[in-house]
Parts: structure tokens; C-alpha cells; sequence
């Protein structure tokens, strides 16, 4: 591999060719990380036939585009480079030596919110000690979580989720190594309890959630010396992407898979994009890491993405921030194309003739709808934003995160392969039958099952086929299907096979069938290209799907609309960001917290990434009136210098 046949700057240059230890890239938005990255795991991969390396990012989306790149420039070894987020990694580690912790092979995740709250039920059952004299201040919510796990009492569904957004921030600091998210002036005597409980629940039930699958690794690579080498000897080179973005459990595993001494680390990031605090981000994060590396610096400022115009904006705006990296160097803008109007500042009299305001631009401009994108600090106006531009006659893209496919034909294949998986499983069959008699009208009774599955086995799946066969025989099509089901997953776990021809059909007059095997024909070939087909289990094929979300793929030529966090990574020719008033952007919690707050540095963050996604045009609105409540144009326009 010939570095000088790209196209690099200096630094891009220097990063690539880096062979000094560990360095730390500092990587502004628009500055070519992703190529920089690709061609230093392309070029560790060409010069030693014996090197593997692990490349670790932040979301399935940049993993995704790292493995496409590397593709085009070398035909690497998939046994040699394994691009992988986090979560994923920790998945492999778990199903290969996770029995050291408790944790077996065929462990499945809680993808539901529910699911959760059930393992709190199970905690009900148990003994988990809360003193009724602790004299700590109580939270609302926190007071209905200590009635549920004494009293086993069930809370009405508007608790729920007040409930798992206590649960993981009192959680965060056991599952992080430090308490990221402070919902009280100190952490309630009995929390490491009802920790300990939540955490061997998941243990014994083989169910972890998200936190639990990264706590987990992080204990057996501290705790198992053996695993730990042998870990580290598969993977001698690693990378990590967006590091900025990484919790301190993350970090922890990081730390156990990366030996401090001759560690051979690359690592880029960038201080003033870290917009995920709420999940555990810490600007510290990346004095830790130079300080436990002692890290080299190279800085990447040079934007080629945006006009000049929007890089000075971008700087003016993040200099307020005083947590930044010591002697970071401003944004340079490269773009060497001339762009016409690359900046348009508009103020309305209230929210619908801004909304509204979008589409006639579009209009104006004569602008290819699929080439725009709406951003937005809140869904809420997002949401009011599409609902004009539909109105208007566009087509629009207002993905909502999906853990779980809603489809029932779709809810129900999914299903009977999570039961082939764990065939003995009560609560899988449950789910099973729901999404049987939700598909077909047709209504199987769990207990009807157990008492047919003592006779072969305990086999939920066989049991459950018979039955099913017996209740549509007068069905063509159900009988069909359930032969199919019987020959290619109970009998040869063919999935892959069964999934091809499930896709191929027609199962129900509803667009959200199409959309959700769209969806999941890209998560399917995204796990075969992350792992080789030979290795493909169904055990594995379903841990890798529980790893991503059920979004919806965009359709051509729709308009996006984006919360900032959604559009991160991401870049686009036109940009509207609206809603830029007091208490939307930045939101009402950061006003409340202060001018100089940690909250209000993270939304002028977030404001800094917004603006960085233009390649052409940026649109910046606001209005007088929101909801009929008038509001004052955001502090953040002025430290652009608007």
C-alpha cells in the first residue's frame, strides 16, 4: 500500500504513517477522520502479513462505513481487521469466555423497556434491603421505586419510564466506574444493593441490557488474567473511533484490553463534538486517556466540508466553551468550491410560518429534497416541521429509534427464531404465541404447549409446530409456512434459508411489512459483512440483531429531519436548523443550570455539531412565539456572531 496515491495534508499524513506509540488524532469536523482511519488500519494491515487489528467506534452506522472503505482500498482478511462498535466487541468476548462470570454463550438482550422493569419484579421477590429511616432526599420518582421493591407493588404505565431514567442513573455509577448522572446530592446507602441484585438477576436469567453486556466484559477482562492476555494477544493493534463519545465503562474495557505499557493505540476524537453526557461522556474522559497513555497529539483543524463563512460561525461558537482541549487549534476552512448564499438567517413571528418557511425555500431554491435536512434540539418540533413539509407535498424521514420490529408477520418470524435459539425458554414461547395469534387470528395457549412439549423433550418449538399444524390445516398458506418453519429451523436451523423465503412473500396488505424487511435485510447483510457466513450462529445472529436498532431506512428523495444527535456523523448540502430561542436551543434544563454549566457547554457542543453538517447552505431560523409562548432568540446566534 502506497500512502503518497492519496491525497493527504500534512497531519492526515503524519497520523497514518505514526509508528511512535500511542497518539491521540484531534480531528475537527469535516477534517477526513474516517479516511485517516482507514488508511492506518489499511496500512497496519499491508505491511505485516501477521498483524490483526480491532477498530472500536461508537455506533453500528461508523462501523459500517469504516468496513465499506477498507473494502475498496485492500482485500484485508476478515480474520485480521475486525470493525466492531463497543457493545458488539463485549458481545464476543462474553460468548467466548463469558462463562467466567456467570454469563453463558446464548445469553439473549433486554432490547425492551419492559423487559427491564421485569428483572425489578423479580428483585421484588427477593431481599434487597431499603432502611424507611434513610434520612437521603428523595426524588418523587425515586420514593415510588423504593414503595415498588418493598411493597412488589406495580406503578401505573406514566411511571415507567420516569422510572428506568432513575434506574440508570442511579446504576451509572457501578456500571461507568464513576456517577456521570447525579439525580441526588449523594448516591442512597442501599443503591449498591439493589445493584448487586439487578446485576445477578441478569446473570441468572442470562438477559443483560445494554449497561450489563459492556459491566460484564469489563469484569472478566479485570478479573481473568488468562482471558485477558489471550484477548490482547488476538488483537496487539487497536483503534478507536469518536472516542469522545465513550462512557467510563467503555474506557474501562478499553483499559483492560490496551496494556499500558508498549500499547499500541490510535485514537481519534474531538472534545468539541462530545454531545453524550447524559450516557456517561465526559470531556475528563480524554484527559484520562492522554494522561494513563501519555497520548501524542496530532490535530486535524483543516474542514473540508463546510464554506468558510459556517467555519468561522462554528469557531466563534466553541470558543465560549472553556473545557476545551489546552492549545486546540481553530477550525481552517478548506472548501475550495465558490457557494452561492452559503448562509440565510430568517426570524418568524411564530413556529408555523417557520415550519412553514422551509418548504418554500425548498421551492425557491429549486433544491433536491433528498439533498435537505431539517435539525432540531426537540423531536417535538421536528415533528411539526414534518407534518408542514408533508403538507407542502414532500416526502419526509422522521426516523424513531426501534428496538424491536412492530410489524406482527415480521414480530412473529423474529420470534420463533429467538425460540428455536432457547427452546426451553417459558417466556420466549409466551412471546411466541402473542405474536402468532397477533399475525394469524389464531390463538395458541402456552400451557396447551408445555404439556405437549413433555413428550419430546421439552422442545418448545416442536411442541409448538404440532399444535400450530393441527389449528390451520384448513389454512394453505398457514400450513405452508409452518412446514417451512418445521424443516429449516426446528429440523436444520437453516434460519438464513427460512428468512430468504419468509422476505420473499407477501404476508399482510401493510406498508410497514415491506419496510421492516427492508430494514432488516440491511441489519442482515450489515452482521454477514461484520461476520463471516461460516461463523454465522443463530445464537450470534441474534445478539448482533438486538444490537441494532429497527429504524426504518430512508426512502430517496425524503426530506431528513433530525434531532442533532441523529445527524451526527453525517453531512448534507442543505441544512435548516430550527427552533434557535431560550429554552429550545439551548434547551430550558441548560438555561436552568447557567451560563457557564457543564449542560450549557454541551448544548453549545451540540449547536457547534449541527451547524459543521453543511456542505452548501445553512438555514438558521427562530421564532417570536412557540406554542403561543413568546421566546427569546438563542444566546448562540450571538456568540456565532450573528
Amino acid at each position: 500500500m502506497n500512502i503518497s496515491d492519496y491525497r493527504l495534508n500534512e497531519n492526515q499524513r503524519l497520523a497514518v504513517e505514526w509508528n511512535g506509540g500511542p497518539i491521540l488524532v484531534l480531528a475537527g469536523p469535516g477534517s477526513g477522520k474516517t479516511t485517516v482511519l482507514t488508511l492506518k488500519v489499511a496500512r497496519l494491515l499491508s505491511e505485516d502479513p501477521d498483524i490483526s487489528v480491532l477498530a472500536l467506534t461508537f455506533t453500528v452506522k461508523a462501523a459500517e462505513e469504516m468496513r465499506e472503505r477498507l473494502d475498496r482500498i485492500t482485500n484485508m482478511s476478515a480474520d485480521r481487521a475486525h470493525l466492531c462498535t463497543f457493545h458488539s466487541f463485549a458481545g464476543d468476548i462474553l460468548r467466548q469466555h463469558g462463562s467466567h462470570v456467570g454469563i453463558q454463550p446464548d445469553f439473549s438482550l433486554l432490547t425492551l423497556d419492559d423487559d427491564r422493569l421485569a428483572l425489578l419484579d423479580i428483585i421484588c421477590s427477593n431481599s434487597v434491603t431499603i432502611p424507611q429511616n434513610d434520612d437521603k432526599p428523595f426524588s418523587e420518582e425515586l420514593q415510588l421505586l423504593i414503595r415498588k421493591i418493598q411493597n412488589q407493588r406495580s406503578l401505573l404505565p406514566p411511571d415507567r419510564k420516569n422510572l428506568l431514567v432513575l434506574l440508570d442513573g442511579l446504576f451509572s455509577e457501578s456500571y461507568n466506574g464513576e456517577q456521570s448522572v447525579k439525580f441526588f446530592a449523594e448516591t442512597p446507602t442501599w443503591v449498591p444493593d439493589l445493584f448487586r441484585a439487578y446485576c445477578q438477576v441478569q446473570q441468572e436469567s442470562n438477559r443483560l441490557d445494554y449497561g450489563g453486556l459492556l459491566y460484564f466484559a469489563k469484569i472478566l477482562l479485570t478479573q481473568n488474567p488468562g482471558v485477558t492476555r489471550l484477548t490482547q494477544f488476538a488483537w496487539p493493534y487497536v483503534c478507536v473511533d469518536e472516542f469522545q463519545d465513550t462512557n467510563r465503562a467503555q474506557y474501562d474495557l478499553l483499559q483492560s484490553l490496551v496494556p499500558h505499557d508498549h500499547p499500541n493505540l490510535f485514537v481519534v476524537a474531538d472534545d468539541d463534538q462530545i454531545i453524550y453526557q447524559w450516557n456517561g461522556a465526559s470531556p475528563e474522559r480524554l484527559q484520562a486517556l492522554r494522561k494513563d497513555y501519555r497520548m501524542e497529539i496530532i490535530q486535524l483543524p483543516e474542514n473540508y466540508r463546510c464554506p468558510a463563512i459556517i467555519v468561522k460561525l462554528a469557531s466563534n461558537l466553541i470558543h465560549h466553551n472553556l473545557t476545551r482541549t489546552a492549545n486546540k487549534l481553530d477550525l481552517v476552512a478548506r472548501k475550495t468550491e465558490e457557494i452561492a448564499d452559503p448562509l440565510r438567517v430568517n426570524e418568524y413571528p411564530d413556529d408555523n410560518q417557520e415550519v412553514q418557511g422551509i418548504s418554500k425555500i425548498i421551492k425557491e431554491k429549486n433544491w433536491n429534497p433528498g439533498e435537505c435536512v431539517v435539525l432540531g434540539r426537540s423531536t417535538k418540533l421536528l415533528k411539526k416541521a414534518a407534518e408542514s413539509l408533508i403538507e407542502n407535498g414532500f416526502s419526509v424521514y422522521l426516523p424513531q429509534r426501534k428496538n424491536e420490529f412492530e410489524c406482527p408477520s415480521i414480530r412473529w418470524i423474529h420470534a420463533a427464531l429467538r425460540l428455536a435459539n432457547a427452546r426451553h425458554d417459558r417466556e420466549f414461547l409466551r412471546r411466541f404465541c402473542v405474536a402468532w395469534q397477533e399475525f394469524t387470528g389464531i390463538n395458541i395457549e402456552v400451557k396447551d404447549i408445555e404439556a405437549v412439549a413433555v413428550l419430546n423433550g421439552g422442545d418448545f418449538l416442536r411442541a409448538w409446530i404440532g399444535v400450530a399444524l393441527e389449528k390451520s390445516d384448513k389454512n394453505v398458506i398457514y400450513h405452508e409456512l409452518l412446514i417451512k418453519l418445521q424443516k429449516d429451523l426446528a429440523d436444520r436451523l437453516n434460519f438464513i434459508g427460512l428468512l430468504e423465503w419468509f422476505w420473499d412473500r407477501k404476508w399482510l396488505d401493510d406498508p410497514e411489512e415491506n419496510e421492516e424487511i427492508s430494514t432488516w435485510k440491511e441489519i442482515h447483510g450489515s452482521v454477514l459483512r461484520e461476520h463471516s457466513l461460516e461463523n454465522i450462529t443463530l445464537n450470534l445472529y441474534l445478539q448482533e440483531m438486538d444490537l441494532k436498532s429497527k429504524v426504518a431506512i430512508r426512502t430517496p428523495g425524503s426530506i431528513a429531519c433530525f434531532t442533532v444527535h441523529g445527524a451526527k456523523g453525517l453531512e448534507f448540502k442543505h441544512v435548516f436548523l430550527i427552533g434557535m430561542v431560550e429554552d429550545e436551543f439551548p434547551s430550558f434544563h441548560a438555561v436552568r443550570k447557567g451560563s457557564y454549566s457543564r449542560e450549557m457547554e454541551e448544548e453549545r457542543r451540540s449547536c457547534f455539531v449541527a451547524i459543521t453538517r453543511v456542505q452548501e447552505t445553512l438555514c438558521i431560523s427562530w421564532a417570536k412565539k412557540y406554542r403561543g409562548y413568546s421566546k427569546d432568540r438563542s444566546r448562540f446566534l450571538d456568540q456565532m456572531g450573528l
